[in-house]
């Protein structure tokens, strides 16, 4: 008879799941600003998909370099006082590589939005991930733990969560205000007044609402398929079970 479990599974974090610490918060993307993944690029390189090694650069989320930059920005804002989060484009399979990742280079642990297998798939482009990580966040935590900064170093994200009303910043441009010891009221003062971005929010919601609801009657054809080949593998191993 196996040894009884003892609990030692249970104090693990799970903040993929688990929802974030209250307070003002500063959401930062995770690739680029704090993860270097250039030593493993060339895995994903070859001119066709096919031919790209996405399993092996996966398995290397956990050996990324870490960009100092976004190291001491974040230590700077805990210590400032605001909670951190993280958000990510990452299959949320790789969510437990990547929350030992942070608390491994001494980053604040924090809660963590990111690809979801049974919402969007894995090929869902990042672009729409991201955008449905915003609006998540105005309805499951805003009230708790509003957004007063959202740090992403790729041009095109930031410019779409802008549109959604989001204060985003560009991870670059909060570099330089940090080294000019402006971190702090340039985050107070926002990206843009509170009540361009309230304008902004109330227009790109129900686009957000109508694209998304798009989506997932879309994906609803690839959920029922996915759970059909799940059961067929198990009725598979369960005969070749009988057959041994």
């Amino acid at each position: 008879m196996g040894q009884p479990n003892k609990g030692r599974f249970l104090d693990r974090p799970t903040p993929w799941v688990d929802p974030p610490a209250p307070g003002p918060t500063v959401v930062i993307d995770i690739d680029g600003p704090l993860a270097n993944m250039d030593e493993f690029a060339h895995l994903i390189q070859a001119p066709k998909y096919k031919d790209r090694d996405w399993k092996a650069f996966h398995s290397h989320f956990g050996d990324a370099a870490l960009n100092r930059a976004g190291g001491r920005l974040v230590r700077d804002l805990v210590d400032a006082g605001f909670t951190i989060a993280y958000t990510t484009t990452r299959l949320d399979t790789f969510m437990p590589t990547t929350d030992y990742w942070i608390r491994q280079k001494s980053l604040p642990p924090g809660h963590i939005e990111c690809r979801e297998f049974w919402t969007d798939g894995t090929v869902r482009p990042s672009l729409d991930i991201k955008r449905r990580h915003w609006w998540k966040w105005v309805d499951k935590y805003e009230d708790q733990s509003p957004v007063v900064a959202w740090i992403d170093d790729g041009p095109e994200a930031v410019a779409m969560l802008a549109e959604q009303g989001c204060p985003v910043w560009k991870f670059d441009q909060l570099v330089v205000e940090h080294l000019a010891g402006n971190l702090l009221p340039t985050i107070e003062r926002g990206p843009r007044p509170v009540e361009e971005l309230a304008k902004q929010r109330a227009e790109a919601r129900p686009i957000f609402d109508e694209a998304e609801a798009e989506h997932q009657r879309k994906h609803k054809k690839w959920q029922q398929a996915h759970v059909a080949r799940m059961k067929q593998r198990q009725r598979e191993r369960r005969q070749r079970r009988a057959q041994s």
